[in-house]
């Protein structure tokens, strides 16, 4: 192979990490980046550090409807998305008899829960033994009992 220039360093890639969110649904709960609230799995989107660590933020803030019949902003925090849909409604943007928007805590509840049930749940990693040399071996057959007959204990 050679001792040549390359662009990795021990296994990473030299160039710089993107920052920012990335539309990519999280796998594993964790609190918000912006808010800290508790994010459940399936709910949130990844965003990536400066660093290149990953943590989770609320969807992205939208607002649907202007062309039609206004609706109520969907995503983002919970607590400015509330007090948001309840000054809208409050002033009578979405009409005199709009029912009361429903709380974003709620739609996040019900998404996680359907994430839950559509989403089988995640394999166990694989673990581990050590020889006594300390050579790494697969769990699966760190005893000679449990691996398929070799002939060895006869």
């Amino acid at each position: 192979m050679g001792y040549g220039r390359n662009n990795y360093r021990r296994g990473y890639p030299s160039r710089p990490q993107t920052t920012g969110r990335v539309a990519k649904v999280n796998a594993r709960p964790g609190p918000c980046r912006t808010c800290g609230e508790d994010i459940p799995a399936g709910v949130g989107q990844l965003w990536r550090e400066a660093s290149g660590a990953w943590s989770v933020v609320h969807v992205e803030a939208a607002q649907g409807g202007w062309l039609m019949h206004p609706q109520p902003v969907r995503g983002g925090c919970p607590e400015s998305t509330d007090k948001r849909n309840a000054e809208l409604h409050a002033a009578g943007f979405f009409g005199p008899d709009a029912p009361a928007p429903v709380s974003e805590r709620e739609l996040i509840a019900a998404k996680a829960a359907r994430y839950a049930e559509t989403t089988p749940a995640p394999a166990a990693r694989k673990t581990y033994a050590y020889s006594s040399s300390g050579a790494r071996m697969s769990n699966r057959y760190s005893r000679c009992e449990d691996a398929p007959c070799c002939g060895c204990c006869d």
